[in-house]
């Protein structure tokens, strides 16, 4: 099992080599801007999205559109309760509870006691992959640059290893996918009982 942790989560050494480079190498005048990159991305901001999505499916009235706020209400429920599940399974220490004597900055208070996956990236993976078809290519290229971001915060601000929060995107995106179906019959289940109004 050490063998496997060691390439597969410690990338041999490089997860905690490029945790330490990133948060030694943001700047005081950064500090700000990972505060606020952070609370973009936590998973707080749901039941906001939510409404956001419920807003735009009646502004724009497409397929995506209307499917959107029920992908992301059971893709964030599922891979939610899979992020924190998998926190207490593997129970994978925070960088600050490993590292904090080296750190440049360690300066978020966690949400849980373990790091893995990272919550923060797995929220803003959902988000990413529920609103990827409602836009251009411009706008997709936006989603990535906010999602990588908000990875970025979570590693800089000593929260996460940058494994963590590549799981977190990966269990995010997947979630959202693989409950594409129950999505589906959700819309359908709700059009049908607003028809029947």
């Amino acid at each position: 099992m050490g063998l496997l942790r060691h390439w597969v989560y410690d990338w041999g050494g490089l997860n905690t080599q490029l945790m330490l480079w990133i948060n030694r190498s943001m700047s005081a005048e950064w500090r700000d801007v990972a505060r606020l990159l952070s609370a973009l991305g936590s998973y707080w901001g749901a039941p906001v999205m939510g409404l956001l999505l419920l807003g735009w499916r009646t502004v724009k009235r497409s397929e995506p559109t209307a499917l959107a706020p029920f992908c992301f209400g059971v893709g964030v429920l599922v891979a939610m309760l899979l992020a924190w599940t998998a926190k207490s399974a593997f129970a994978l220490p925070r960088p600050s509870d490993l590292y904090a004597n080296v750190m440049a900055w360690v300066l978020v208070e966690p949400d849980s006691l373990y790091g893995f996956p990272s919550g923060h990236a797995v929220y803003i993976a959902v988000v990413v992959t529920c609103l990827w078809s409602l836009g251009p290519w411009p706008f997709r290229l936006l989603l990535l640059a906010v999602a990588a971001a908000v990875g970025w915060s979570r590693v800089a601000l000593g929260a996460h290893f940058p494994a963590d929060v590549v799981a977190g995107y990966l269990l995010g995106g997947a979630c959202v996918t693989a409950t594409r179906g129950w999505a589906v019959s959700l819309k359908r289940v709700a059009d049908e009982r607003l028809a029947t109004r």
